[in-house]
This record gives C-alpha cells, sequence and structure tokens, in this order.
C-alpha cells in the first residue's frame, strides 16, 4: 500500500512539472516576453525563402474565392501583363475566366529589383485598366479593385483583388 503510495504521488508530481512548464514564447509572469530563439527565426526566415508564387496563391485561394478562377501561364500572360517573362522567376496567376468578375491574383519574382520596378508598374498599368473596364460593366465588383492589394517586397510584386483584399494582404505578409 505504501509502494503505491509512493507510485501515485511520484506520477503526480510528474504531472504537475509537466503542466506547469512554460512553453517556449510564452510570456513570464513579470510580463517580459521571452526573446525568440535563433533557431526559430532561422527556421521561419528559411522557410520564406522557399516560399513559391504558387504556395502564396494556394495560401489565399484556401480562404478567399477567386471567382471562375483560370490559371495562367507564362506563354499567355503578355494578353494581360506587360511584363518581360524572361525576367520572371517564378510566377502563379489567376484570373476570372468569364470575364464577369475583376477578381485577380498574380504573383511574380522577378531576377532583380529593376525587373520587379517594372513588374511593378505592369500591375498598376493593369489595374487601371480593369477600373475604367469594371466601372462601366459591373459597377457592384469595382470595390474589389478599388481595394486592391499591389505589394513589393524584395523581388516580389504581388497583386490581388478580390473579396478580402486585407485577407489577402495578410496572407501574403505571412509568407513573405
Amino acid at each position: 500500500m505504501k509502494k503505491t503510495a509512493i507510485i501515485i504521488a511520484a506520477a503526480l508530481s510528474a504531472l504537475l512539472l509537466a503542466a506547469c512548464e512554460k512553453e517556449p514564447g510564452t510570456v513570464p509572469v513579470d510580463g517580459t516576453p521571452e526573446p525568440a530563439s535563433a533557431a526559430s527565426v532561422s527556421d521561419t526566415e528559411a522557410a520564406k525563402a522557399e516560399t513559391s508564387a504558387a504556395d502564396i496563391t494556394a495560401a489565399i485561394t484556401a480562404e478567399i474565392e477567386i471567382s471562375s478562377a483560370i490559371e495562367k501561364t507564362a506563354e499567355n500572360i503578355g494578353a494581360f501583363y506587360d511584363i518581360d517573362t524572361a525576367s520572371v522567376t517564378d510566377m502563379s496567376v489567376f484570373i476570372c475566366g468569364s470575364g464577369a468578375y475583376p477578381d485577380e491574383l498574380a504573383v511574380f519574382r522577378f531576377d532583380s529589383a529593376d525587373s520587379a520596378k517594372a513588374g511593378a508598374e505592369a500591375v498598376r498599368k493593369r489595374l487601371d485598366s480593369q477600373l475604367a473596364l469594371y466601372r462601366d460593366y459591373t459597377p457592384d465588383e469595382v470595390y474589389k479593385l478599388e481595394g486592391a492589394a499591389v505589394i513589393e517586397k524584395d523581388n516580389w510584386v504581388i497583386f490581388a483583388a478580390c473579396s478580402d483584399n486585407d485577407r489577402a494582404k495578410e496572407i501574403v505578409e505571412g509568407l513573405l
């Protein structure tokens, strides 16, 4: 009986210690946050460096519908964007196939900062063109273009015109 009580007491002590063990990244009782470990920072940076254009579009479309989304390729992107595809190292583009909605998601990674700057100009030109078209065609959908996200980061240029542009931007910022 005494042996069983000792075993139970030891097991309860172990459980209590495990339950009280502080999780990494939690705030101690004194309120000062612990610094992130070097391993977690470098792991995050490595994951961001490995992010592909398709990863970004997949993450956004998992949460936000791009109406009648049709994927475009380097071979047919010229009909929509005035971009030198030779300077694009990675891309993933979805455009509403029916043309009834302005929903669009375009992610480009360029080979240089200059190419990215030219790409951002092409995206803004596309946005202006779409705004002019949809103001007359489907004015109820213009909010998607008026609140569109055009994000430039490093050699990335991302364009999102959808029902939740703010969320699309949050997703991109989390991945890059």
